[in-house]
């Protein structure tokens, strides 16, 4: 009977989460000219990558460069910034909310706080990815060509990019969770964002580190954030993609329940504190 009205309860909570996904990306479809033109400027940031990637390639005289062709790592850079820009920052609402107050009138509303959030993060990155893949993807196209690519793929893909979201998620959750304690979180932000972009591959794969900070680089999570998604959606294998979407499984369930934990006491001190 218990386990009956869990599962009911949880499935309720996930209709809920989905409808507020929903809507928000229903939403944003009314400001989809204002997010493709704040999204232009990827075109000519493609065309200087372009550039670079392919004088450093003429200048090594190798075909290939740490596991990349010229072509491949092109369209890796247009998946990892479609994987950055995509994202909003979350750390910026979650802190607004604390210091203005407005958590207090969502911990009676009928769902979670972090679940809220995440739904409204979900929808809104749905609809910035497709923009920017559109206008990556189109500079990509035009001067290095396609590669190769299975369309059955596309499922599997939009899947890691869901788990690849919730990871960025719960990353910038916890940091905008802080201003339960620090009203101000945007220190913490600019120093834990720029970790993650420099370790997880954001402007070059981790395979071009240096050996030794490569394999201490592989097993932190922020590969999981940005190196491995990109590389997967670039050089696509169903074992790879099974491989990597258990480890991101596994850091959401280990992130969430510490960003829950944080949360709750964060609560707590608002209720010390008289609200």
């Amino acid at each position: 009977m218990y386990v009956n009205m869990r599962s009911m309860s949880l499935t309720s909570e996930a209709i809920k989460l989905f409808e507020i996904a929903r809507i928000t990306l229903r939403s944003r479809f009314r400001y989809l000219w204002d997010m493709i033109g704040s999204t232009l400027f990827l075109a000519v940031v493609m065309f200087v990558f372009n550039r670079l990637w392919t004088v450093t390639y003429a200048t090594g005289g190798s075909k290939t460069l740490a596991g990349f062709t010229l072509d491949q790592m092109i369209w890796y850079l247009v998946a990892t910034e479609t994987i950055i820009m995509s994202m909003t920052p979350i750390h910026r609402h979650i802190e607004r909310e604390i210091r203005e107050g407005d958590v207090a009138i969502r911990l009676n509303k009928p769902y979670s706080f972090l679940g809220f959030h995440w739904s409204v993060f979900i929808g809104e990155g749905l609809l910035k990815a497709g923009i920017l893949i559109l206008i990556g993807g189109s500079v990509a196209m035009a001067m290095n060509g396609p590669i190769p690519f299975q369309l059955l793929s596309v499922p599997a893909l939009f899947l890691t990019f869901l788990l690849t979201a919730t990871l960025s998620f719960l990353y910038g959750s916890m940091i905008g969770l802080l201003a339960f304690w620090t009203e101000d979180v945007t220190g913490f932000y600019f120093i834990f964002d720029r970790i993650k972009w420099l370790l997880g591959g954001f402007l070059m794969p981790i395979t071009l580190f240096p050996e030794w900070l490569f394999k201490i680089v592989e097993w932190m999570p922020f590969s999981l954030m940005i190196f491995r998604p990109a590389s997967l959606a670039v050089k696509f294998d169903w074992s790879t993609w099974a491989d990597l979407s258990m480890r991101q499984l596994a850091l959401i369930l280990f992130m969430g329940v510490i960003a829950q934990g944080v949360y709750r006491l964060g609560v707590r001190r608002l209720d010390v504190n008289g609200g």
